[in-house]
C-alpha cells in the first residue's frame, strides 16, 4: 500500500497528509484467533488461516505474493485458504461475515477485498468454483449464491467464476430469489469487462479470467443501487437497495462432483474491509483524459475517502519498471517538449510525487493507496499519469499513458 499521502504537495497535502480514521471494519486475518469475523460453513469444507507465502494444501506447496490492497498495520501474506466440497460430495460455501458479532450495515458503505481463485492445471482437472459477496445478508446459514436462489435468500450477493466455467453466468448480482444481471464471458456482447478486467486467461479460454490471479473486488452501495468492481471494472450497475443487513465475502463450489485434484482447487480471500464513506454525499469520478503514447491508466470504484483506491496500468513495459506521477490534473493536454525532435503528452499541472511501480510480464503494475477520512478531502481532484522509459529509442525515450483526473466522494 503505497503512502501516497506523505507525498503529496500544494492542493492535496493537507488533506492527503491528515491522520484518517480506520476503515470502519477492516481485518487483514493475522491469525484466526484474532479475527474479526463470523465464519459460517459446512460439512466437507476446510477453513485455515494461512501465511500464503510459504502455504502447503494437501501435499502441494504454493508460494503467493502479497495481495494487492494490504491493510495498514496487518501482517504480511496472511489470509484466509478456502477448500470446499472436499469429501462429501456436495455443492457448499463458506461466507465469512464482518464482525464476531455481526456487523449491521445500512445506506451507503462499500465493501472491498481482494480473492484469489486457485484452478487446477490442464483442465479439465476441477470443478467450477466462484468467490462470493454479499450486502443486506443474513446469518442463518452459509449462503451457497449459485444454489440458494429462489429458496428465500435474503439480500443482494453475486459470485465471479474463476476460469468461465458457466455458459451464461461466468458473474452474477441477484436480489433474494431472482437474478437481476448476469454475464457469461462467451455471450455475445459480454466479453468485454472479462477482457478489461483480467489481463490474461491462464486456463487458455478465449476471453480474461480471474483464475490463477489476485482480483481485487469491489461493490459499492448507496440508495441508487449497487455497483459490482472487479479490478476496477464496473461489471454490474444495478438498481435494488440493499435490506439492512451483513456484510459477506466468501467462496463456493456449486457443484456436487469432487475435484479430481483437490490440492490445486481452492479459494484465498484477504483484506477484508467495509468503509461507510462520509462528507459531501456525492460520487466520486474517476476520468480518463488525453491520449496515450500507449498503454491506458484505470481508477476503478468511484474515489471516496476512508476507502482504498487503485491506480492502476495496462499495456506498459513487461517484466520492467513504470512510475506513476501524481499532482493537480491538467485541464488538457500539455505538450512538453523534451527535445527538437522529442515532445510528450502530460496530464497534470504539477508533479508532486513520483512513485516506482513494478511491472508484470505483461506489462501491468498498481499503485493502492488509502483514502483518509477527512470529509474536507470531498470534492478535492488528484491527477494521476503513468511513465516509463524506451531505452530503443534514445531520441524520444518517454513513453507516457492517458491521465487518470479523479475527484474523492463520498
Amino acid at each position: 500500500m503505497c503512502k501516497l499521502a506523505t507525498r503529496l504537495l500544494p492542493l492535496s497535502v493537507g488533506l492527503l497528509a491528515a491522520t484518517g480514521l480506520r476503515a470502519q471494519f477492516a481485518e487483514g486475518f493475522d491469525s484466526q484467533a484474532t479475527a474479526d469475523v463470523t465464519v459460517l460453513t459446512q460439512p466437507g469444507n476446510i477453513v485455515t488461516f494461512v501465511d500464503y507465502s510459504n502455504m502447503t494444501v494437501g501435499s502441494t506447496t504454493y508460494t503467493l505474493p502479497e495481495a494487492p490492497r494490504p491493510i495498514s498495520g496487518s501482517a504480511a501474506t496472511r489470509g484466509v485458504l478456502i477448500q470446499c466440497n472436499v469429501t462429501q460430495g456436495v455443492a457448499s460455501a463458506v461466507n465469512l461475515l464482518a464482525g464476531a458479532t455481526p456487523n449491521i450495515y445500512s445506506g451507503r458503505f462499500r465493501l472491498s477485498f481482494d480473492a484469489y481463485i486457485s484452478v487446477p492445471l490442464p483442465l479439465p482437472n476441477g470443478s467450477t468454483e466462484v468467490l462470493l459477496w454479499g450486502v443486506g445478508v443474513d446469518n442463518f446459514l452459509p449462503l451457497e449464491a449459485y444454489n440458494n436462489r429462489g429458496a428465500g435468500t435474503y439480500g443482494i450477493y453475486g459470485w465471479l467464476a474463476g476460469e468461465n466455467g458457466f455458459s451464461t453466468e461466468d458473474a452474477a448480482i441477484n436480489n433474494g430469489d431472482l437474478e437481476i444481471a448476469d454475464l457469461g464471458d462467451t455471450q455475445p456482447g459480454e466479453n468485454v469487462p472479462f477482457n478489461e478486467a483480467f489481463d490474461s486467461n491462464s486456463i487458455g479460454g478465449p476471453n480474461g479470467a480471474a483464475a490463477n490471479t489476485w482480483v481485487r473486488v469491489d461493490i459499492d452501495v448507496d440508495a441508487v443501487g449497487v455497483r459490482v468492481y472487479h479490478n476496477g471494472v464496473m461489471f454490474f450497475d444495478a438498481p435494488g437497495y440493499a435490506p439492512n443487513g451483513f456484510a459477506m465475502i466468501g467462496y463456493e463450489d456449486p457443484f456436487n462432483s469432487l475435484g479430481s485434484n483437490p490440492d490445486a482447487q481452492w479459494g484465498l480471500l484477504d483484506n477484508f474491509r467495509v468503509t461507510t464513506p462520509t462528507g459531501c454525499g456525492t460520487l466520486g469520478t474517476a476520468i480518463e483524459q488525453g491520449t496515450a503514447t500507449t498503454g491506458e491508466i484505470l481508477g476503478g470504484a468511484p474515489p471516496a475517502i476512508s476507502a482504498p483506491m487503485t491506480v492502476r496500468l495496462r499495456g506498459g513495459p513487461t517484466s520492467s519498471v513504470a512510475f506513476l506521477i501524481a499532482g493537480i490534473p491538467a485541464p488538457f493536454t500539455i505538450a512538453a517538449p523534451i527535445n527538437a525532435n522529442c515532445t510528450v503528452n502530460i496530464e497534470l499541472l504539477t508533479i508532486d510525487a513520483v512513485i516506482t511501480a513494478p511491472t508484470n510480464g505483461l506489462g501491468g503494475a498498481l499503485i493502492t493507496f488509502e483514502v483518509p477520512n477527512n470529509p474536507a478531502f470531498c470534492g478535492q481532484s488528484l491527477g494521476f499519469q503513468y511513465l516509463w522509459l524506451d531505452f530503443a529509442n534514445p531520441v524520444c525515450p518517454f513513453l507516457v499513458s492517458d491521465g487518470l483526473n479523479a475527484t474523492f466522494g463520498s
